[in-house]
């Protein structure tokens, strides 16, 4: 049934919206509209039938349409319109959400050599766009390093390694940062989710935030206060450059525009 399909894949429907606009809430928003769409053409047509990556192609559309309604002379207009391009798309849906490049192809309504071509230009393209200074919050060594090697070789700059709630917040003070790699569980016993606010709580210009966990969908619930990013455990290299670079640009959507 099509109301069993949309509950075993809700979590990574507003994964990949949050990660296209940027925010939670615009994000879940185009997954309510791509619901609401499709119980509609439920209610005409019964016999239709959905499969997961039908899914992605409805929630694809909404979240196109809902960026081609903000201005394109707007600050908001312009990053979203970079963000959502149809190369990061396609990158999204392969790297993050694991779709084969025939239905990465088939949810974009393209051929397949076009998907291929966007993804052996997509990561260099992105790497030239953004970069920035990354602190990281990890209490497992091996992780911190991985993670610190991957943002360092994408051509970030790490400005330290946190392990405790502690150790976050006082490193926070000390530095200057525009994106947070935080652990969800730190060695103190304590939640990277409250030392990471009350990092932004101290912050005049909050910025981008990744959390990492081996329990992704359990932020992705739709609730009040959930990550717009996320990195499951264990990782690939891939992912972590994929996601760091859609949150840094995501930076510029409370900017006003120039």
């Amino acid at each position: 049934m099509l109301s069993d399909l949309i509950s075993s894949e809700l979590p990574y429907l507003r994964r990949y919206a949050r990660g296209l606009m940027g925010e939670q809430t615009n994000g879940d928003e185009a997954v309510e509209d791509m619901i609401e769409s499709l119980i509609f053409r439920i209610s005409v047509a019964p016999d239709l039938k959905f499969n997961k990556a039908d899914l992605f192609a409805e929630l694809d559309k909404s979240i196109s349409k809902r960026v081609s309604k903000l201005s394109a002379d707007s600050g908001i207009g312009k990053i979203l319109s970079t963000m959502t391009t149809i190369q990061r798309r396609a990158l999204l849906l392969t790297v993050v959400e694991g779709f084969s490049v025939q239905e990465a192809a088939r949810i974009l309504t393209v051929n397949d050599t076009d998907v291929e071509e966007m993804l052996r230009q997509a990561e260099t393209t992105i790497a030239n766009e953004v970069s920035t200074s990354v602190l990281i919050i990890e209490d497992e060594s091996l992780i911190s390093y991985q993670l610190s090697q991957i943002v360092t070789e994408a051509g970030h700059s790490v400005v330290g390694i946190a392990t405790t709630h502690k150790e976050a917040v006082d490193l926070a003070a000390e530095t200057e940062f525009g994106l947070i790699l935080s652990d969800i569980r730190l060695a103190d016993g304590s939640i990277g989710i409250d030392a990471v606010r009350d990092i932004l709580g101290a912050m005049e210009n909050p910025v981008p935030v990744i959390f990492i966990t081996a329990y992704p969908e359990m932020l992705l619930q739709g609730q009040d206060e959930e990550p717009s990013y996320l990195i499951p455990k264990p990782f690939e290299p891939v992912h972590v450059r994929t996601v760091v670079d859609q949150a840094i640009l995501s930076a510029y959507l409370g900017q006003p525009a120039a």
